[in-house]
């Protein structure tokens, strides 16, 4: 019977523990200001799962932040008591009569809790905690910067923090900087400061609501024994209003800004430009007030003559004085390969003024050079310097001339039988020093080292002084792809990698033409 009786009571202290099972819900403060946080605080008197309280309810009437669980087990006197505390913090944005509804805890409830928010300004007591928001001017054009600044006033010393971000419908924001820190006196009182600024780039037209941060952090606190302890505490800042203005002239090119800067660069000095010395380029678009996606490509036509290798496009965007910058290089080698005068166009760039709300044009002029050709095979070169002048000499150099005449004749008859024979064991074209050589500066893997290398045989082998002029003469189109590569690779290095084994095997293959270059070696000059 006793047996029976213990059974029973062991059975039945799980329903009892069940029925002892309670919730409690409070609020850490009430009244209290509009935009600043209250912490609900749900209490169970026994172990539960992190996710058995349902906070949904909440979200109705109020902006809810972070949601802290903690458990806690005590034993006293062979007593075991466990408890879950879950920590809410609650926002509501304006002021009135509120209800905290019921929430359910697995199959417990609690209460619901009626809570009086205030004005700001209804309340006696000065604020622990003051979160401000203003924009720099409440209309703005699509793709335009306007700044939007955040600024946290904290009253007590602050354990912790977060701030969000602000958010609005079809806009982009940008940080400006880093956070700045200091203090500010409000009513007598002096706060800690935090401020934080944002560059606001909205997309399309329309009137929206700038939606602001919300801070969640704690304080240190003082009770009434001389304690400190920290208390959970929360902000919202007041929304702004914007209105995005309508493009004024959709027909035209859209590039909004505050200032704008066009201005070209060059690697070297274009009125002395020779035929195949390549220069680069350099395009520079700086803008103030806008992002860098929204600058235009600044791609420019060349005149034919001139070989084209682009180089790197680099778009960025940088902060200076508050303001976004953004930034366009469009670099470009150009290799003339002809000579003669070219005319590069003028460049133009259309853009809508914010300050003055007016189109402008920022322009480079149109350019004309004149390309020179290039030099002389160096054996003419010292031909034509060793030439000399014509004097009146009497006699003698014409008894010089007769012997030098006689000498000649017969180191002719003498050489005669054995020219057959050296022509007989003359180097093959393969294994020239001349052939080994360039073959080893193509393999090398250094664009520069081929090209020089390739452009010294073609100036001995054929006198032509381009490899432009050495592609179209030899006429092998894996010839002509494998030199473009070259250039490309030389002077567009981050688009293109040279492959010194095509250009290799392109050399071998390749053939001239039954024809010698024409022009006794100023081909390259004024053909391609």
């Amino acid at each position: 019977m006793v047996k029976r009786l213990l059974w029973l009571l062991a059975a039945g202290l799980p329903m009892l523990a069940m029925a002892a099972t309670q919730v409690e819900a409070t609020l850490s403060r009430n009244p209290v200001i509009a935009g600043e946080a209250v912490t609900l605080e749900v209490t169970v008197n026994d172990d539960m799962a992190s996710d058995a309280l349902d906070t949904q309810p909440l979200f109705k009437d109020f902006m809810v932040g972070n949601t802290n669980v903690s458990r806690s087990t005590q034993i006293q006197n062979f007593n075991v008591s466990r408890e879950t505390r879950w920590r809410i913090s609650l926002i509501a944005k304006k002021p009135g009569q509120y209800l905290v509804p019921s929430l359910k805890v697995d199959d417990l409830v609690t209460a619901p809790i009626k809570l009086e928010v205030v004005a700001p300004g209804a309340s006696t007591k000065s604020q622990d905690l003051i979160l401000e928001t203003s924009l720099s001017d409440t209309q703005v054009y699509p793709g335009a910067q306007v700044n939007y600044q955040v600024l946290l006033l904290v009253g007590k010393d602050l354990k912790s923090g977060k701030l969000s971000d602000p958010k609005m419908d079809k806009a982009e924001f940008k940080p400006l900087g880093e956070d700045k820190e200091g203090t500010l006196t409000r009513q007598s009182r002096r706060y800690r400061s935090f401020e934080r600024n944002y560059a606001l780039f909205p997309k399309e037209v329309g009137s929206y609501v700038v939606e602001p941060p919300v801070f969640n952090g704690e304080i240190f606190t003082q009770d009434s024994r001389g304690f400190y302890q920290s208390r959970e505490v929360g902000k919202v800042g007041q929304p702004q209003s914007l209105t995005v203005l309508a493009v004024p002239d959709p027909s035209r090119p859209w590039l909004p800004a505050r200032e704008l800067n066009l201005e070209e660069r060059w690697s070297g000095d274009p009125e002395h430009w020779a035929l195949g010395q390549p220069l680069t380029r350099t395009l520079v678009l700086t803008a103030t007030g806008t992002l860098a996606t929204n600058l235009p490509p600044l791609d420019i036509p060349v005149p034919e003559g001139i070989k084209v290798y682009p180089d790197q496009k680099d778009r960025k965007s940088y902060i200076n004085d508050g303001w976004m910058m953004a930034q366009q290089l469009s670099a470009v080698a150009l290799v003339p390969a002809k000579a003669g005068t070219f005319t590069l166009p003028a460049v133009e760039v259309t853009w809508f003024d914010t300050l003055a709300k007016q189109y402008r044009v920022a322009s480079l002029p149109a350019r004309t050079f004149t390309i020179a050709p290039g030099t002389l095979p160096q054996s003419q070169v010292q031909d034509s310097q060793a030439a000399p002048a014509t004097t009146s000499a009497g006699f003698w150099p014409w008894l010089t001339l007769a012997a030098l005449l006689l000498w000649a004749a017969t180191l002719w008859l003498w050489l005669k039988p054995r020219l057959g024979q050296a022509k007989a064991k003359a180097l093959p074209e393969q294994e020239s020093p001349g052939w080994l050589k360039l073959r080893q500066a193509v393999l090398s893997g250094d664009p520069a080292r081929a090209g020089q290398a390739l452009l010294l045989w073609a100036q001995d082998k054929y006198q032509l002084h381009s490899l432009e002029a050495l592609a179209a003469y030899l006429a092998h189109p894996p010839l002509a792809a494998a030199i473009n590569n070259l250039q490309q690779s030389r002077f567009a290095p981050s688009l293109a990698s040279f492959n010194g084994q095509a250009l290799w095997q392109a050399l071998q293959q390749a053939k001239p033409p039954q024809a010698p270059p024409p022009g006794n070696g100023l081909y390259a000059r004024f053909q391609l």
